[in-house]
């Protein structure tokens, strides 16, 4: 009977399935924080890379997978990334590797000893069989991925690049926990600058200050752009349009609370400010109106920043953030952006019609 080409058993759980037919179990390694990479089939999806923790979601059964940025839905296998394939692939042609030496020792009569003797006496023959380095397996090679979030519906522990917005394992829609996770992370820092003023003093204190409420800015902007751009793309527009009215109408104008809600308007239909009071949108648009000196003049205030708050203070001073003023700016714009996309997106669960969009 011939050898068959691959050692049925052994650490991969080798089986034949037909002629020519083999099944491997291969394990994939997963990071140092339990999560395995995963990548969308569809090719039109950017980034289309994410992890996921084991055991974590839905672990009954076996269900489709989602994309967490264009929520395509396939069969979990489908999700391989191009690593983890390589590597599948370098497994597979190191056992065929050591069927073939076991072939060619089977075919040239060659024992365990790895030599064959042939005559006797005066003349006689070996024969012996040195078998070739086995093919090099290298592990998967994946990238980091640093924002993790739990999904609030399932409970799956995965981590995105960017703001995603579906849930790999349920499909839902939660793309404010990832907006809320990326507002506690300006928190968390906000709960670290007294330690770091006392420690390393007042300016980097001050710096941090500044560094947080830039990022509360830049949250804002993000998570509009996002809206905006989901909204667009719900309504037929097509990515070079959405790009061109991104870099030639709207430019930087999401910065500021005021320009925001008009294009928020104008796009979308909606008022950006509904059921927030007067007084807290002027709130939020003077403590926004810091950003600018901030990033463009080392924090000192100068004409143009005190024309647009219209503050009776001068010129050459150093501007004033405090970790409250930046605490009520987030609760603020936290609460404005999870209105707006209720309002817009309600709540998206599997089998509606934005299913596989970009498929």
């Amino acid at each position: 009977m011939s050898r068959d080409l691959f050692r049925q058993g052994g650490p991969y759980n080798i089986r034949r399935t037909g002629p020519h037919q083999h099944t491997f179990q291969i394990p994939i390694q997963s990071d140092e924080h339990g999560r395995i990479a995963r990548a969308c089939p569809n090719d039109a999806c950017s980034p289309g890379y994410f992890k996921v923790r084991s055991g974590t979601g839905i672990t009954e059964g076996e269900p489709d997978m989602h994309c967490p940025y264009c929520r395509v839905r396939r069969e979990p296998s489908e999700f391989m990334t191009s690593e983890q394939l390589r590597y599948g692939k370098d497994v597979m042609m190191r056992e065929a590797h050591k069927g073939i030496q076991d072939m060619m020792k089977d075919a040239l009569g060659i024992g365990p000893s790895g030599r064959r003797k042939f005559g006797g006496g005066m003349f006689s023959m070996e024969l012996s069989y040195k078998p070739g380095q086995p093919p090099m397996v290298r592990n998967p090679f994946e990238e980091d991925v640093q924002r993790d979030v739990i999904c609030p519906h399932c409970g799956l522990d995965h981590a995105v690049f960017g703001l995603a917005t579906w849930c790999p394992d349920c499909g839902r829609d939660i793309f404010m926990t990832h907006v809320e996770a990326e507002y506690g992370v300006v928190r968390t820092m906000l709960g670290d600058v007294e330690r770091r003023r006392k420690e390393l003093g007042p300016r980097i204190g001050a710096r941090d200050l500044e560094n947080c409420l830039e990022d509360t800015v830049s949250i804002l902007e993000a998570v509009l752009k996002a809206m905006l751009t989901r909204h667009l793309r719900s309504a037929g527009q097509s990515e070079e349009e959405i790009d061109r009215l991104f870099k030639e109408r709207f430019g930087n104008r999401l910065q500021s609370p005021e320009r925001a809600a008009e294009i928020v308007q104008n796009r979308m239909s909606q008022d950006l400010f509904e059921n927030v009071a007067a007084n807290d949108v002027l709130f939020l648009k003077n403590t926004f109106e810091k950003r600018h000196p901030i990033t463009h003049n080392l924090g000192v205030m100068d004409r143009k920043y005190l024309e647009r708050v219209m503050e009776a203070e001068r010129a050459g001073k150093d501007i004033l953030v405090t970790s409250a003023e930046i605490e009520k700016a987030i609760a603020i714009s936290l609460g404005l952006l999870t209105s707006l996309h209720n309002r817009v997106f309600g709540d998206s669960t599997p089998g509606t019609e934005e299913q596989s969009t970009q498929e």
